[in-house]
C-alpha cells in the first residue's frame, strides 16, 4: 500500500470494504500523535463496522497473528 498522505488509507479502506481485510496493524508513533490524521480513526471505525480485529501496537499484533495461525478468527467466516 502507499503510504498514508499518498492514499495509502483510502486503499486500505477499500479493501475493507469488499472484505479482502482480515486484521489490521495500524502501527502509531505514541510520542508524536497526529491530531489532524483522520484517517486512522476513520480506519478504526470501518474495523469496528465490519468485526475486523486491530492491533497498534506490537503485542497486540502478535497475539492476532498467533490467533490467525491457529484458527481462532475463522469466526469472522460466518459473518460474510
Amino acid at each position: 500500500f502507499l503510504s498514508g498522505p499518498q492514499g495509502g488509507g483510502q486503499q486500505i479502506a477499500a479493501r475493507i470494504g469488499y472484505d479482502e481485510i482480515d486484521m489490521l496493524l495500524l502501527f502509531r508513533d505514541p510520542l508524536n500523535p497526529d491530531p489532524e490524521n483522520n484517517d486512522d480513526l476513520s480506519l478504526l471505525r470501518l474495523c469496528d463496522m465490519h468485526h475486523i480485529p486491530v492491533a497498534t501496537n506490537l503485542a497486540t499484533a502478535e497475539m492476532l497473528i498467533h490467533s490467525l495461525e491457529r484458527g481462532d478468527l475463522d469466526w469472522r467466516d460466518n459473518l460474510r
